[in-house]
């Protein structure tokens, strides 16, 4: 039997708070060889494109598929969720609230994972759908005392930080320039849809962990050239994907300031192989892509609630 649930039902059965450690769980699974990830491959098209991504937990016996489409109707998402053993379809679901919660508990993964102990100021370039979510998942492992956020839009910030600082508890303060929401932060995140860097390397102070969690396309840049080259550490979410989608890396590598050979996967310091930093003064740089294998790691923990409480709809498929 299949479950098939909707956006809003997806946001009913699970929060950030059940959905970061399993994708920290998955990780380090993943850096010890127990899950396998599909990376993502797109089909474009006059109108837009269609992008397929997915991952095997073997340990927990499933795995999965995303796929989602990207036109001038906006994006749409779906998962679905598989038995290992069987095949049986155990989910098919509506994933843009899934994928915001992804994203958000893999950013805050890498931080707690990567950032000093005692991080407390976060600078976030970007205001928009994913940014909440950004913000909401680094509070939960990071004793996040202020916030900095720069967007474009001078309204569509004030917005956020007033929002922010309601929902958070702790000042958010709508910065009048990106310089202003990052130089001195200790966590500097971008998630803004940009083509050129709004991430300047002189900006950083020693210690910072910056995370780009923004856009997947080649054409689009969240850090400059100085930014990579500053950084002590260097990691991403999927060095299969990295360079189809990091066009700041691509650039820099291109130009000779760094190399594909400087990168590691998230997923070895989850695990313990890999030191995430070993002083409190490297910087430390991480791409986050979003992957399929995350995906499937998220939509296992709906199904499992989504089975506990009868939510969705239910089908002999």
């Amino acid at each position: 039997m299949a479950r098939f649930l909707t956006n809003a039902q997806v946001n009913e059965c699970v929060s950030l708070e059940d959905i970061l450690p399993a994708i920290e769980g998955m990780m380090g699974n993943h850096g010890d060889g127990e899950a396998a990830n599909l990376s993502r491959r797109r089909i474009a098209t006059p109108g837009g494109y269609l992008a397929v991504m997915g991952g095997a937990i073997m340990h927990d016996g499933v795995f999965g598929v995303k796929t989602f489409t990207n036109t001038r109707n906006g994006y749409s998402f779906q998962v679905s969720l598989y038995d290992a053993d069987s095949g049986e379809l155990l989910l098919y679901t509506q994933a843009n609230r899934l994928g915001l919660l992804r994203t958000g508990a893999t950013t805050a993964v890498a931080v707690k994972h990567l950032a000093n102990d005692n991080a407390a100021t976060v600078g976030i370039i970007g205001t928009g759908n994913q940014a909440g979510d950004q913000l909401r998942a680094v509070s939960m492992v990071r004793p996040v005392r202020e916030v900095r956020a720069f967007s474009r839009n001078a309204e569509n910030r004030q917005a956020f930080a007033t929002r922010m600082t309601d929902d958070l508890g702790v000042p958010v303060i709508a910065a009048d320039t990106n310089e202003g929401a990052v130089a001195g932060c200790d966590v500097v995140i971008a998630i803004a849809s940009a083509q050129t860097p709004v991430v300047q390397g002189e900006w950083l102070s020693p210690g910072a962990t910056v995370i780009g969690a923004g856009p997947t396309l080649l054409r689009y840049r969240e850090v400059d050239d100085e930014t990579l080259a500053r950084a002590d550490r260097r990691f991403v979410d999927s060095l299969e994907q990295a360079p189809l989608e990091c066009g700041d890396i691509s650039a820099a590598v291109d130009l000779g300031l760094v190399h594909w050979s400087q990168f590691h996967e998230l997923r070895h310091v989850v695990a313990g192989t890999l030191p995430g930093r070993e002083s409190d003064d490297e910087i430390v740089y991480c791409k986050l892509m979003g992957t399929g294998l995350a995906d499937v790691a998220a939509a296992k923990v709906v199904w499992e609630r989504a089975e506990q409480l009868g939510t969705g709809t239910v089908m002999d498929w």
